[in-house]
């Protein structure tokens, strides 16, 4: 049985296994990296056309089920390891691509840990819960826009796909779930810009109802002196409240903390 713990809703619908194939852009030969196989629905027709699949099962029970199921599948690789103790980077390489059924609980852990090695993987299409995947989609000034919109984005172009009912799993989710594809931008951001532009994103978005310059005076090492310098030289209007800016705004906004602060 499905352990709710676990976040485990198995995908039971095999249309919607072909849609997620198809809109990942698999192609043959590729190397795949799967988390939370769970019953192996998904990892059977990835292997048909992947030449490796790796897949990550941290249920030791359903694990061993997987790897008597796929003995006979040499390319299919079954990892009993709870994916948060992993490194990605190690278990599939560099152009890999990530097709998966996220388990709810872990789903955005997972995704924004992808921050931290924003090119390793060619594509990454994963199926979440309806809500998480409107926000890494949104853009600036709509009601999901968050944290998480703006982080996604610094690394990511996020592209939003079918939506995906509850009964199409087993058990029934009480939400609707729904397919993001993320493609890795060219330019990624340097770590130390990164780093920064963390800690201006959620310190902004941790008070989205105040303006600008009362939520960034919480920063580490801000005074109203350096507040009005980072107004001046980052050209953004401190009036304005953290949904209504986009990447590059927080982006030269981050870039003037750093420029004013570290020494």
């Amino acid at each position: 049985m499905p352990k709710r713990s676990l976040g485990q809703n198995f995908l039971i619908n095999t249309h919607v296994i072909d849609k997620i194939i198809l809109f990942s852009g698999l192609k043959h030969g590729e190397t795949v990296l799967e988390i939370g196989p769970g019953k192996g629905a998904l990892t059977k027709k990835l292997s048909d056309i992947a030449g490796r699949v790796v897949a990550v099962e941290k249920d030791n029970e359903l694990a061993e089920d997987l790897k008597g199921h796929f003995r006979d599948k040499p390319n299919i690789e079954v990892a009993n390891a709870d994916i948060l103790d992993c490194d990605m980077t190690f278990l599939v390489p560099a152009g890999s691509l990530m097709i998966a059924n996220l388990p709810y609980n872990i789903a955005t852990v997972i995704i924004t840990s992808l921050l931290n090695f924003p090119g390793h993987f060619s594509s990454i299409t994963v199926m979440v819960q309806k809500e998480v995947g409107e926000r890494i989609c949104a853009e600036p000034g709509s009601k999901p826009y968050s944290a998480l919109s703006v982080l996604m984005a610094s690394c990511f172009d996020a592209f939003a796909g079918p939506v995906v009912g509850p009964g199409n799993f087993f058990p029934k989710p009480k939400v609707d779930s729904i397919l993001i594809r993320l493609l890795p931008k060219n330019d990624p951001l340097s770590p130390e810009i990164m780093s920064a532009l963390k800690q201006v994103v959620f310190c902004t978005f941790n008070s989205r109802r105040k303006m600008l310059r009362n939520s960034l005076s919480n920063l580490p090492e801000i005074t109203p002196e350096i507040l009005l310098c980072l107004e001046k030289s980052s050209g953004v209007d401190f009036s304005r409240r953290p949904q209504e800016l986009g990447l590059w705004e927080f982006v030269k906004l981050t870039r003037s903390y750093v420029e004013n602060t570290v020494r």
